[in-house]
């Protein structure tokens, strides 16, 4: 709990209603009545939660009618009669006319389909009808000739165990047998299998013998044909002579190959001889240009002879001209030799020359040749593969002619073998797929469905049961029962403690400091504390509807939260005929109890009063005293006197009253305070007792009227959705736990008086 949360109060238009309605409280909601309660269904307000709740709550009643239907169900496995079912699977299928006739050719046609399609439920009901069991009664009584079983029972029997279905999406028929003796079923079924095969053979035979005949004259016919083009094609291969143009077509393709080998070869020389003549005829001779002749001129020798002589002659006259002038008779005599050698070097290319454009000639004349003779092989080649296609289409076309001359034989004599097991014209055909084997394990009764129905069966009757439980003995749940009956919010929620004794939960807030209780009415007391609501929650109230709600533990924890926090608290205990705050917070001895003052003249308020080991909470405790009504004092002035006192002389003063649904000593102090506290605990409260209580709190004019839900358990598996208190109680439990461990003087002296006490 959050000690410093603010929760706004909203309160209705009746006179005594002080405190506004809760706006921003999380926790504790709006905790006054601000609207009608709604209407509940026959089950009350019924959701997932509450459902969980409640089946944990009544786990033990939907465990035993679970347990129960368990066993009718078991007891039903043993009385039953055991069904064995023997299964067979057999093929319906159609095969469409095939026969050539004078109907266009299509790819898919939808009557057709539906021809097919109506065709198979045809053969379906026959099935069904009782014109297939002769056939069945037959096939069994070969299979089984041991069986003396009169004809008449023994159709009856066979007629009653089966079952056909058609397995979805496919041409498959599931053929079942259903009966007490296995073997029994597994014959019966083979016999249906093999039965509606047997029959519908029988009546496709009677429909194939008209068309055997007329495929057989048809298929004479067709012989005939195939014959006479046969012959045709012999003929035209005898006529044509295609061998010979065959051999005459390859001796032209070798010798074209040959003349373009050789023309290659011819057309490369010559390049090769024109491209010598450019390159001579392009030399400009020059004593630097040597090296720039072609390699392969021919009078090769000769050239080079005259060029070796020319050569070293220009080298000479170089040489002399560096010495003499070019006047010098050595010099001009040199000059002269270089003339006449290079006179000689260029008769000797030129007569190269003659010799290239002699041999260029003649290999333009051989290249001509070639070309010439290559043509003609052509031209012959191009008339022979001509004369060849028109043979190849001829003899083709009779080929395909013989072709379908035999296609159309053929398919006439396979016609002639199926027209002899069934009609040809959409008839409906049997086929045997899987034969009926010996049922081992009985499929009725399931023991797995009849088990798992019984048990679901037992939790629904037993959940059903649990809620109609829950409605008569009306009570709450969670805070969500409180809400919807009520029309009013929780103001507080206070969390279940396991394994405490009664005054150790009383006196939670002052033994554990740190406890979740100490936490939960810390929130508590933050809410009433905070500036707007203050002087409306001065005098507060807390009652229950029915005892063992946790009104007098919430009254002396919400009293010592408070004193913690600083106020001068007065607790009050008001329930007068079972007293319970002098066993919490002892009672001196010799100490004036409450009612003892209200039913005796004299004394003071402040003679009552009595301090406590917690600072700044003092109580008024009460004996119980034998002969003495408290329902003649409640209401008198000494009760108006004792509480104006009090709101005189403390911060807070908080009233233990008993429960409104068994004394009326609540609603005579709700007029004298400023609010109301209804205790309300799960599978104690009862929603209408709740109801009841808010109704008279009305009913006399109290409107700040506020619900505290007690006991809740935060665990993980619980199912309230409090979520935030678990975690408090995961992550906050060892700093919970070490600090009750060091306790303090004061936790320590209480639990010393308090056993004191007791005993």
């Amino acid at each position: 709990m959050n000690s410093n949360s603010q929760d706004k109060i909203e309160s209705t238009t009746m006179p005594n209603a002080a405190i506004p309605t809760n706006a921003g409280s999380a926790t504790y909601g709006v905790p006054y009545y601000s609207e009608p309660p709604q209407a509940e269904g026959i089950f009350g307000s019924m959701d997932l939660l509450r459902l969980l709740n409640i089946l944990l709550k009544r786990w033990l009643t939907i465990a035993l009618v679970v347990l129960f239907m368990a066993c009718a169900g078991i007891y039903y496995l043993g009385k039953a009669t055991r069904l064995y079912r023997a299964t067979a699977t057999i093929e319906l299928s159609t095969r469409r006319p095939r026969i050539l006739n004078q109907q266009a050719a299509v790819i898919e046609d939808p009557a057709a389909m539906l021809q097919i399609e109506e065709t198979l439920n045809t053969q379906m009901e026959k099935f069904k009808s009782a014109s297939i069991l002769p056939s069945v009664l037959a096939c069994y009584r070969q299979k089984n000739p041991d069986d003396t079983t009169p004809d008449e029972i023994l159709t009856h029997r066979l007629q009653d165990g089966v079952a056909f279905s058609l397995l979805r999406r496919t041409r498959l028929v599931m053929i079942s047998f259903l009966d007490d003796n296995p073997v029994f079923a597994a014959h019966a079924c083979q016999a249906f299998a093999e039965g509606t095969e047997a029959a519908a053979r029988a009546e496709n035979r009677t429909a194939s013998d008209a068309a055997v005949a007329w495929l057989e004259a048809q298929a004479k016919i067709q012989k005939q044909e195939l014959e006479k083009a046969d012959q045709t094609l012999f003929d035209a291969r005898q006529k044509c002579k295609m061998d010979v143009l065959e051999g005459q077509r390859k001796t032209v393709d070798q010798a074209l190959l040959s003349f373009n080998q050789t023309l290659v070869g011819v057309e490369g020389d010559l390049a090769m001889q024109r491209e010598l003549l450019d390159a001579l005829n392009a030399i400009d001779i020059k004593p630097e240009n040597v090296g720039k002749l072609p390699a392969s001129i021919a009078r090769a020798k000769e050239v080079e002879s005259a060029m070796d002589r020319w050569i070293a002659a220009v080298a000479e006259h170089d040489s002399l001209l560096s010495k003499y002038t070019p006047e010098h008779p050595e010099v001009v005599a040199r000059g002269k030799a270089v003339e006449l050698y290079h006179g000689q070097l260029m008769a000797a290319l030129a007569r190269t020359k003659t010799t290239a454009a002699s041999n260029l000639e003649l290999l333009k004349r051989q290249a001509e040749s070639l070309r010439h003779n290559k043509d003609e092989q052509s031209k012959l080649a191009s008339n022979l593969e001509r004369d060849i296609l028109d043979v190849d289409m001829k003899l083709a076309s009779l080929q395909r002619t013989r072709a379908a001359a035999d296609v159309s034989y053929q398919g006439i004599l396979n016609r002639i073998q199926e027209a002899r097991l069934s009609a040809d014209e959409n008839t409906a055909t049997v086929k045997l797929v899987e034969g009926a084997s010996l049922p081992g394990v009985p499929v009725s009764p399931n023991v797995i469905r009849i088990l798992l129905m019984a048990l679901c069966l037992g939790f629904a009757g037993g959940m059903g049961l649990a809620l109609v439980i829950d409605t008569m003995e009306d009570r709450v749940v969670d805070a969500r029962d409180v809400e919807t009956n009520t029309g009013l919010k929780i103001l507080a929620v206070v969390p279940h403690v396991r394994r405490k004794k009664h005054e150790d939960v009383a006196a939670a807030v002052l033994t554990q400091h740190f406890g979740e209780l100490t936490e939960a009415f810390a929130g508590l007391r933050s809410v009433l504390d905070s500036p707007s609501y203050r002087e409306q929650s001065k005098i507060v109230l807390v009652c229950s509807s029915l005892p063992k709600e946790g009104k007098t533990t919430a009254s002396a924890n919400f009293a010592a939260t408070s004193a913690r926090n600083g106020q001068r608290v007065l607790l009050i205990d008001f329930d007068l005929r079972r007293p319970r705050m002098a066993g919490i917070f002892p009672m001196p001895a010799g100490q004036r109890g409450l009612l003892d003052y209200l039913a005796k003249e004299g004394g003071t308020a402040m003679d009552l009063v009595y301090a406590t080991a917690c600072p700044n909470l003092s109580v008024i405790a009460s004996r119980p005293t034998h002969g003495v009504n408290p329902a003649e004092f409640v209401g008198g002035q000494k009760v108006v006197e004792l509480l104006t006192w009090a709101r005189a002389n403390f911060d807070r003063v908080i009233i233990d009253a008993p429960p409104l649904g068994i004394v009326s000593d609540a609603i005579v102090l709700a007029g004298l305070v400023d609010c109301v506290l209804i205790m309300a605990r799960p599978s104690v409260s009862r929603k209408r007792v709740i109801r009841h209580t808010v109704s008279r709190f009305r009913d006399v004019g109290v409107g700040a009227i506020a619900v505290v839900m007690n006991d809740m358990d935060f665990s993980k598996s619980a199912c309230h959705g409090y979520g935030p208190y678990y975690h408090y109680r995961k992550h906050y439990g060892t700093y919970h736990d070490d600090t009750r461990a060091t306790g303090s003087g004061l936790s320590i002296d209480l639990a010393v008086n308090t056993q004191k006490e007791t005993a």
